[in-house]
This record gives C-alpha cells, sequence and structure tokens, in this order.
C-alpha cells in the first residue's frame, strides 16, 4: 500500500457537503467552525492548534506552510484567528481539491493556497515561512532526514518549526491498524529522543517540547463517551479513518506503546541545499 493510496477518498468535498446537510447547515451558510469536527485530521483537533499559533507567537502578515495540511483545516484557523497568509502541501490529491473547496467555501480562499506534492521535494524558495507547522505526518515519512532538512530550508533564519506529532517510546509494539498506517508498511515511527537529534541535525533549536499524551487520552474519551450517548455526529474525524483506527489509537496511548508531543523550534543558523 502507497501512502496516497491510504488517504484516497474520492469526492470527499461532496460527502462533506453532504454531511452538513444532513446536520442542518446548508452550503451557503457554512463557516469555518462548521467543519472543525473534520478539517483538523489530528488528535485534539482545532484546540491544540490554538494553543500551538499562540505560543509561536502568531502575528498578522506572517506567511506559513502547513506541511502535510490534509483538508487544510489549520489553513484556515491561522488565515482566520491569526491574520496569517498560509500555504498548505500535501501528497493526497484529494485532501488538496478538499482543501482548497472548503476555503472557498468559507470565505478563506484570499488567504490560503494549497499545493499537491510532496513535503521531502517543497516546491518554495528557500526562506520562504516566517513559521511551518507539521501536525500528524511525520509517522508516514521514512526519510525524515529529508523531510526536516526540507523546513529548514524554506524557513527564514530565525524562523519558527512547529510540529504536534505521534511518537513510539522505542519498547513497545504498536497495535494496528491505527489512523496513519493498516501496518507498519507505511509507519514510521521514532521516539521523541531521536526526533530531538533530528532536528539539532538540521539546524534548530527547541524553545519548547510538551508532551501530550494526557490531554490526547481525555480527549478520546470524552469523544467515545459523546459517541456512546448520542451515537456518531453527522460529520466527524470517523468518515476518514474509522472508529477502530480511532480506539486503536486511543489504547496505543494509553499502553504506553505511542506517545503524543508537540514542539517548537527555531533555526539557529542560515541554511542552503
Amino acid at each position: 500500500m502507497t501512502i496516497p493510496s491510504h488517504y484516497a477518498y474520492n469526492n470527499l468535498y461532496e460527502a462533506i457537503l453532504n454531511a452538513l446537510s444532513n446536520a442542518g447547515v446548508p452550503a451557503n451558510k457554512v463557516t469555518r467552525k462548521d467543519i472543525t469536527a473534520i478539517d483538523e485530521f489530528h488528535v485534539r483537533g482545532q484546540q491544540v492548534s490554538l494553543e500551538l499559533a499562540a505560543a509561536a507567537g502568531l502575528q498578522p502578515g506572517m506567511h506559513i506552510l502547513d506541511a502535510g495540511c490534509g483538508l487544510g483545516g489549520t489553513c484556515r484557523l491561522l488565515a482566520d484567528e491569526f491574520d496569517c497568509d498560509v500555504t498548505g502541501i500535501d501528497i493526497t490529491e484529494d485532501y488538496i481539491r478538499t482543501a482548497a473547496r472548503l476555503s472557498e467555501l468559507t470565505g478563506l480562499q484570499h488567504k490560503t493556497r494549497f499545493v499537491h506534492g510532496s513535503v521531502l521535494s517543497l516546491p518554495f524558495e528557500n526562506n520562504s515561512f516566517d513559521v511551518v507547522f507539521t501536525e500528524h505526518v511525520q509517522m508516514n515519512i521514512a526519510d525524515k532526514k529529508t523531510f526536516y532538512a526540507e523546513i529548514a530550508r524554506v524557513l527564514k533564519t530565525g524562523g519558527r518549526f512547529v510540529y504536534y506529532d505521534i511518537l513510539s517510546n522505542g519498547q513497545m509494539p504498536v497495535k494496528y491498524p491505527v489512523p496513519w498506517a493498516p501496518d507498519d508498511s507505511i509507519s514510521f515511527l521514532i521516539t521523541p529522543q531521536q526526533l530531538h537529534t533530528l532536528l539539532r541535525d538540521a539546524g534548530f533549536n527547541n524553545i519548547q517540547i510538551t508532551n501530550e499524551t494526557a490531554k490526547g487520552i481525555a480527549f478520546f474519551n470524552n469523544l467515545f463517551n459523546r459517541i456512546e450517548q448520542k451515537g456518531l455526529p453527522p460529520l466527524g474525524l470517523h468518515m476518514l479513518v474509522g472508529l477502530d483506527k480511532m480506539r486503536n489509537l486511543h489504547s496505543n496511548l494509553i499502553d504506553g506503546a505511542c506517545v503524543l508531543e508537540s514542539g517548537i523550534f527555531v533555526t539557529s543558523q542560515p541554511t542552503s541545499n
């Protein structure tokens, strides 16, 4: 299985419109907040993106890249709440199509743009962005050295790199399937220590590192309790990954096989490629 085929979802935009209609939201009245249940494809969704953006000191007019942007939810959030100009790139073609259409639907098309491409070969000039975000992306990337080198290359000197990722504790096997992989064929987890070493080698210095695991477990506890009491909502991450994969990730976090971590790093020197 390839990574694009794992995430492929034909006519995803149309499926989201249908789910919104079932929830009583007509297409001509959709706001960004109406779609936050699905368009931020990571644990804790919008809330953790807001926390990290504030901690990273985002300012109006900054140029931001979301590397592995999925459906573009974080891009729209940063454009809407922080008045930034945001570019998203993702390898899944239907995600990019859906991201662009959702920005049009919510009136944020002038502050966001979306590119279909690989994060291992970013189609941007050196020193292009003030901040780079990546949320739940590196788990599918084997060549992490190139990934972080590309991020360092496109960041301005002194620019900030913000990540929120699922990592391994290095001692326990992961229970599959999970949202990012059906098995270990496209899953490339590393430990927090390995990640920090890769970032230092790429020319970054850390500002903040936070273990987010407990908050992630609490998020899933609340989510599954709501589903048990009220059933599945019309719109949600279950549309993209299914409940079984979400439950397995929850179990992996509880058992300690996986950890959630966020970090803010800064480029310490000019980079070239």
